[in-house]
């Protein structure tokens, strides 16, 4: 990832984001991708049910709402390889095969999906990435506690309670 950034913006004097550099940031897309796959900040998506249907052989009258298990599906392992794993490279490069034995469209849920998906999340990708220039292009950053368990809360949404972390700044 630093490499990444390195080659892309340390080049120039300054942290100058412009949108097409920000493209070029494969490794970290993955890298957003692969976070919010592992750790989702919406846990359940809902869907209202405004016409009869059948998924997967169960029958759903309207009016019923349906409960999406996000983190279900982002560590099925009918979905993803080794889905405990923390592992980037399922989406970088060869972005068609992912790694994975079978890739659903809607196995990865992160903005949502289909007619309803969120419209602004280009913009969350170019801003996540924005921030990820600005930290690590400036700073050295490491956790306080490599083994420490993750705070995190998880109600409509997941939360980071706590991360201690060491910032200096680079070289």
């Amino acid at each position: 990832m630093i490499d990444e950034i390195d080659s892309i913006f340390l080049s120039k004097t300054s942290l100058h984001l412009n949108y097409d550099d920000l493209l070029k940031l494969e490794y970290c897309d993955a890298i957003i991708n692969e976070v919010s796959r592992l750790h989702p900040i919406v846990i359940e998506l809902q869907r209202y049910v405004k016409n009869p249907c059948e998924i997967a052989g169960h029958r759903f009258e309207t009016g019923t709402v349906i409960h999406i298990n996000t983190n279900g599906i982002h560590t099925h392992k009918d979905y993803w390889t080794n889905p405990e794993i923390f592992d980037p490279n399922r989406f970088y490069k060869n972005k068609n095969n992912l790694n994975n034995k079978v890739r659903n469209k809607f196995s990865l849920l992160t903005f949502g999906g289909g007619l309803r998906i969120c419209p602004g999340r280009r913009l969350a990708i170019i801003e996540l990435l924005s921030l990820m220039v600005i930290l690590f292009g400036k700073y050295d950053v490491e956790l306080v506690d490599m083994n420490a368990l993750l705070k995190v809360k998880s109600k409509a949404t997941t939360t980071c309670g706590e991360l201690p972390i060491k910032i200096k700044l680079r070289k």
